[in-house]
């Protein structure tokens, strides 16, 4: 279904920032190895965090759903499968979560995905987990889904991972280190610092498990996991077009003091304060008011590279260059972020340049509205639905409401709650 933009020059009201995704599916992977029951409070509640669920039952978890909580009583380390192929459906952190869950299986176990996940490369988790003991290969020569793992037991001890290895997959290298047969030792080729290890490592530790720090060495024990309760924290960063969309129209939005999950929430905020764009707080609350005067930038995205594309939009509203850099791995997303961001934009009338990792924008452009398509990416979608509110016209942004589904089920009628003029068309 697409959904249709039109104009709007005034936005207001209140609005909390949705639950934190990763959290939400590191959590629930977490519970599905630990012994006995463990409690999430308020997880997010979308396509991919489902897809991550019912692998955690498939994987031999008895899970209990309710609005504001999951229950999920674990294995305790000893996967066991119902099916030897797990789908994790349209989610690759679902994905690399139980891949990396299946190496503690006796047996053979094929993980897949939908079409757009097939055609993800992710050689660089395999090839990690790979020197961390595991036997695990794709079908495909560019280490795309589907992967079939021979699971069996994690030796343990050093193991040098070098480069290449994606902040991204640190979760899923980590989650299955408890249950080697000795302590685990990674190596890296730098020091390993990123929001996902800063939320692995203290999720890690809820569940009994403290991952050391040295330099460019983690160590973790071989010490199982244990049951836990957790309230998955709201996150700012999750928000992000909600806010761009204040700052870019005669608006002013609150939002209730986010708990950070980790580092993506203060990248999100240095960005926006490179760009020029304020925001107000206070002691329980964030303000957003606009329209602001934006300035270009040099933006460094290599910790969060999946703000990329409503940073781009926010860019298009800038004085001068801005330079969105460090986002290579925004090309083996959802989509290839940094070419479908740049391409539709350039459609709505911005002047973009693609560039290796990353964007060039030069502005302030007038945009106008015309058709653009979401390519199947909740984060291209949102980032478009936003510059459709700025654009003179109306803006049709085809296959833009299934695309939202997986991350943001509430994003049209949260934007509809502040005034927006958002809508379906068939």
């Amino acid at each position: 279904m697409d959904l249709v933009v039109r104009q709007t020059p005034q936005l207001s009201g209140e609005l909390e920032p949705p639950p934190s995704k990763l959290y939400t599916q590191l959590a629930a992977a977490l519970a599905l190895l630990a012994e006995g029951k463990s409690t999430i409070e308020h997880p997010l509640r979308a396509r991919d965090t489902s897809s991550l669920l019912q692998a955690v039952e498939l994987m031999g978890a008895t899970v209990k759903r309710s609005q504001e909580r999951w229950s999920i009583w674990g294995v305790g380390g000893s996967p066991r499968p119902s099916s030897s192929v797990v789908d994790a459906r349209n989610s690759a952190t679902a994905l690399a979560l139980m891949t990396s869950v299946a190496s503690l299986v006796p047996r053979i176990t094929v993980l897949t995905g939908d079409a757009q996940l097939r055609a993800r490369p992710m050689g660089g988790l395999l090839g990690a987990l790979e020197r961390l003991g595991v036997s695990a290969c794709s079908t495909k020569a560019d280490g795309s889904p589907p992967f079939v793992v021979f699971g069996g037991e994690l030796k343990g001890g050093k193991v040098v991972l070098g480069k290449g290895v994606s902040a991204s997959h640190l979760p899923a290298l980590l989650l299955p280190c408890p249950y080697a047969r000795k302590r685990m030792e990674l190596t890296f080729a730098r020091a390993p610092g990123s929001p996902q290890l800063e939320l692995a490592r203290e999720l890690m530790a809820t569940a009994g498990v403290e991952v050391g720090t040295a330099g460019r060495k983690l160590s973790v024990p071989n010490s199982p996991y244990r049951a836990f309760d957790v309230e998955v924290p709201r996150e700012l960063s999750a928000a992000a077009p909600f806010v761009a969309a204040a700052a870019l129209t005669e608006s002013e939005v609150r939002l209730p003091r986010a708990a950070s999950t980790g580092g993506r929430d203060a990248v999100f905020l240095e960005a926006l304060a490179k760009l020029g764009a304020r925001v107000r707080k206070t002691r329980g609350a964030m303000i957003i008011s606009g329209p602001q005067r934006l300035k270009g930038a040099r933006v460094d995205l290599s910790a969060a590279p999946e703000l990329l594309p409503i940073l781009a939009v926010l860019a298009c509203a800038a004085r001068g260059k801005t330079y969105l850099y460090g986002a290579g791995e925004a090309r083996f997303m959802k989509s290839d972020r940094i070419s479908s961001i740049a391409l539709e934009l350039k459609r709505l009338g911005a002047k973009v340049v693609e560039r290796r990792d990353g964007l060039l924008v030069a502005g302030p452009a007038r945009l106008k509205g015309c058709e653009v398509n979401g390519h199947d990416d909740y984060a291209i979608t949102s980032a478009l639905v936003v510059a459709g509110l700025v654009a003179e016209g109306e803006t049709r942004v085809k296959g833009g409401a299934e695309a939202l589904q997986t991350s943001y089920s509430r994003f049209v009628s949260t934007l509809h709650e502040l005034g927006a003029d958002v809508s379906y068309a068939a």
